[in-house]
């Protein structure tokens, strides 16, 4: 009768060993994200703080800055991926991508690029829209991290609550940037750059949670 006492107090302290690391991996993974979030926010904000004092934004600064700050992003994201990896394979998790999953990473941030800094302030251009590329703007944000949200739900089968303001948010400000002050795209900014905040908020409130 004791060796079935026995055995029972040890499965159950091996459950809690276990919803333990469960907890600590959910954790580590929304903390992840939160700092991809992030990086594009420190990065969004120091582009600002660049081209403040300018007349002009030539569009070759633009195109270099954003270059420079995918490169930094992607290596960033790599690194800290690597670490993460490592921390799931010590616990006997996995954490592969399926190709599909990357892919479809690939295709919202293409689509938004070209539906934002493309089609849709081109139509809004020629149809004497001032306000064109901050609608732009706020489109490839939306239309991306939208994109990123249907990925992550039906390719890695994970609903990403906490990643919602970070395209809703932008979404909304498509509605009002039409009445902001003239200098409509530092608007928009302030915009995509409260929504961001609210998702890397979310997710780190979440991982703090997920510890119990």
């Amino acid at each position: 009768m004791d060796q079935f006492i026995l055995m029972g107090e040890n499965i159950s302290e091996f459950k809690k060993t276990l919803e333990r690391i469960e907890e600590k991996l959910i954790s580590a993974g929304k903390i992840y994200s939160a700092i991809q979030f992030q990086i594009w926010l420190v990065a969004m904000l120091l582009y600002y703080i660049v081209i403040a004092p300018l007349d002009t934004v030539p569009w070759q600064l633009t195109m270099a800055y954003w270059v420079s700050a995918f490169a930094i992003f992607s290596y960033s994201s790599m690194k800290i991926w690597k670490r993460m990896s490592n921390l799931f394979r010590s616990y006997g998790k996995d954490i592969r991508e399926k190709p599909s999953f990357g892919i479809g990473i690939f295709l919202s941030w293409t689509s938004g690029a070209v539906l934002g800094w493309g089609f849709i302030p081109g139509v809004l251009l020629k149809m004497g829209v001032n306000s064109a590329h901050a609608i732009g703007f706020l489109s490839f944000i939306s239309i991306s991290v939208f994109g990123m949200f249907i990925t992550f739900l039906y390719l890695a089968e994970s609903l990403e609550r906490e990643m919602i303001p970070a395209f809703l948010v932008p979404a909304l400000g498509i509605l009002t940037v039409l009445i902001a002050a003239p200098e409509d795209m530092v608007y928009a900014g302030f915009v995509v750059g409260f929504g961001f905040s609210l998702t890397v908020l979310a997710y780190l409130y979440n991982a703090f949670r997920a510890l119990g």
